[in-house]
């Protein structure tokens, strides 16, 4: 598995969604029931589609007779990330700049917030399959992947692999739980109280970083 497939299954282990939603289900009565059930839907959704879309880019990528399909993604995939960046710098998207009023998850009186204060089973398997669909990253990671040439059955074990990266987050707050049940959310909320805090410099310049480098890497890779 390359380190740049690596390095995107981490950058997908934080993003910002995801991780509200695990922070809900911490401080919940019953939070390890709830966790459990959100990775299981969220495993099924990422790892089903994760095969699936591996399969076809490879297709494509054969059918071009080179690595056409994947620099066009690099490139695609590069502009997305830097049209988020300067959206949430600007504060267009998500909660990017402190004079806009809040807006999906961090709204308080929202919908989506409301059933955060009061999770349920049924809610944290829908929430577990909606928010792990593949994003940006995703792809990239799977387009990375796909450049190590590997067979079928070692496309599928790096999938596996990067998957267990993307889900890192709640996997170790789950497995925190058992064992540390009494300063885990201790530890929860000083890590949720420092992503707050540094969410806009951070956000931006990963997005940023990581959209220049993808965006520079399809340019050249279809110039060649």
């Amino acid at each position: 598995m390359s380190a740049e497939a690596v390095v995107l299954g981490l950058l997908c282990a934080v993003r910002a969604i995801p991780l509200a939603v695990v922070y809900a289900l911490l401080r919940a009565r019953n939070p390890r029931r709830l966790l459990a059930a959100y990775i299981t839907a969220g495993a099924i959704v990422s790892l089903a589609v994760g095969i699936a879309v591996v399969g076809w880019l490879d297709a494509r990528a054969a059918s071009a007779g080179s690595s056409t399909a994947r620099e066009v993604v690099y490139v695609v995939i590069g502009v997305g990330a830097l049209s988020y960046a300067g959206g949430f710098w600007s504060g267009r998207i998500g909660n990017g700049s402190a004079d806009r009023p809040s807006r999906g998850l961090t709204n308080p009186d929202g919908a989506v917030a409301r059933w955060l204060r009061k999770p349920t089973v049924a809610g944290a398997l829908a929430s577990g399959a909606l928010t792990n669909l593949p994003g940006l990253f995703y792809i990239a990671g799977l387009a990375a992947i796909l450049e190590t040439a590997p067979s079928l059955l070692n496309s599928v074990v790096q999938v596996v692999v990067f998957n267990l990266l993307r889900f890192a987050v709640p996997v170790t707050a789950l497995a925190l739980l058992a064992l540390r049940p009494d300063t885990t959310r201790t530890v929860i909320d000083a890590i949720h109280d420092w992503a707050l805090r540094h969410s806009r410099p951070v956000v931006t310049g990963v997005f940023g970083v990581v959209g220049i480098y993808l965006s520079v890497k399809g340019v050249v890779g279809l110039l060649d």
